[in-house]
This record gives C-alpha cells, sequence and structure tokens, in this order.
C-alpha cells in the first residue's frame, strides 16, 4: 500500500465508486424481494465502499511525500472511518465545488452536527449490517438474527446508500480524475489536515473517533486558511 502511485489509488478510487453503485442496485434489487436483512446489509457496504472511494481519491490527490507518511493502510481498513466518509458525502458531495471548499463555507456548527448525525447512524449502520448478515449472541444470552431487520428498517438506509454512491459516481469522470495532475490548494491542505488528524487519533476504530478525526481535520483546515488560533471554534462545537 505504502508504494501505491496516485494512478493506482485513484483506478481503485473509480473501481470502488462503481461498485457502491452495483451494491446499491443490488440492494434495490432484495428489498424488492422483501430480503430485508440483506438489502439492508448490501445498502451499508454500499455507503462504506462510497466513502472508501472518496478515501482513495484523496490519498490519490496528497502530494507524493505527504502520502509516504501516512498510514495508508490503517486508514483504508477502519471500517468506521469508511462509513462516516460515505455519509459525509451524501450530505456533502462532490460537484463543481471540491468538498473541502464546501466545508470551509460552513458553520463550524452546521460541520460539526453533519458530523455529529454521521457518527450516531454509522454505530446503527455497523450493528445492523452484522445483524443483516449474521446469526449471533451477544454477551448477555440475546441471540441476534438476520430476520430481526424489517422492511421498516430499509427505505431510509437505501436512501443514504443512493446518496452516497450518486455522490462517489462523480469520481468516473474523466474531468474529475484530471484534478489529480493539479488538485486545489484546499484539496492539498485538506489532505495534509486529514493525516496529522488521523495520526492524532491513535489506534482507536469507534464511530465517534471516526467523526472526530474528520472534524479536527476541518477544524485544522479551517486554521490554516484563516491563519486562527489552535482553539478552533469547530472543536469546541463538538460536545455531544
Amino acid at each position: 500500500m505504502k508504494g501505491a502511485a496516485a494512478p493506482e489509488l485513484a483506478a481503485c478510487a473509480v473501481g470502488a465508486a462503481a461498485n457502491a453503485q452495483g451494491l446499491v442496485d443490488d440492494a434495490e434489487l432484495l428489498s424488492a424481494a422483501t430480503r430485508h436483512a440483506r438489502a439492508y446489509a448490501l445498502a451499508a457496504l454500499a455507503v462504506e465502499e462510497a466513502g472508501k472511494a472518496a478515501a482513495l481519491f484523496v490519498l490519490a490527490l496528497m502530494p507524493r511525500q505527504l502520502r509516504a507518511r501516512a498510514p495508508l493502510g490503517r486508514l483504508l481498513q477502519w471500517h468506521q472511518l469508511k462509513l462516516v466518509g460515505g455519509m459525509l458525502i451524501a450530505v456533502v458531495p462532490f460537484g463543481p465545488r471540491t468538498i473541502a471548499a464546501q466545508l470551509l463555507d460552513m458553520p463550524p456548527a452546521q460541520v460539526a452536527e453533519i458530523l455529529d448525525d454521521a457518527q450516531e447512524l454509522a454505530q446503527n449502520l455497523d450493528c445492523l449490517k452484522q445483524r443483516g448478515l449474521y446469526a449471533d449472541i451477544e454477551g448477555d444470552g440475546q441471540v441476534r438474527l438476520p430476520s430481526q431487520v424489517t422492511g421498516a428498517d430499509v427505505p431510509a438506509q437505501l436512501g443514504r446508500a443512493r446518496r452516497a454512491a450518486s455522490s462517489a459516481s462523480v469520481l468516473l469522470d474523466p474531468a474529475v480524475q484530471a484534478r489529480l495532475v493539479d488538485p486545489p490548494a484546499e484539496v492539498v491542505e485538506f489532505c495534509r489536515a486529514l493525516v496529522s488528524a488521523f495520526a492524532e487519533a491513535g489506534y482507536s476504530r469507534t464511530p465517534e473517533a471516526a467523526a472526530t478525526v474528520m472534524l479536527d481535520a476541518v477544524s485544522k483546515l479551517q486554521e490554516q486558511v484563516a491563519g486562527s488560533a489552535p482553539s478552533s471554534p469547530l472543536t469546541r462545537c463538538w460536545l455531544r
């Protein structure tokens, strides 16, 4: 992974974006066949795959020296971080303006609220994704079965999966891929901020830690752009 070059990472990002859409399509078919548990699980996987596509593209955009210092394997293996990333791009999609530029323009409280919601959803998605695929028994002896995922659980998750996959599908556009040659300044700064925030997170793998990494990265980005003091209002908003 350390030796992966920008074109290889970009190609994998494109593949992940296409796969996210394929997972949504399969989830739709399963939902129509009232296979609720599997539909929910695949929809959750689609959100995670969309988040992975975004993460891979960010890695491809990084300057080579920065990418060499980034813990690429750990970043891509953190399922909750990919879930949070997928839900972030569902709310703040790729488009004519970069995600970094959109986040810079948002009030700190709005960014914190988006990531607060993403954290809570990532927790629920991870649990229900596992429940949709496996029969299990918890520490208190309670049995969890795929059949406990109902039709009422599926529509909202399919909606999130559609939005995340639609956002990631922008990476299939050759014009977007061309940004690798000369990425916007705010994207490069966001990459630096993300690597720094990820390093500071240590080895925690909770949804809360994943959302905090994203929040800290945006906070660092705003500080770099605005030249503000280290105590950012974004960080102060992250209290829930």
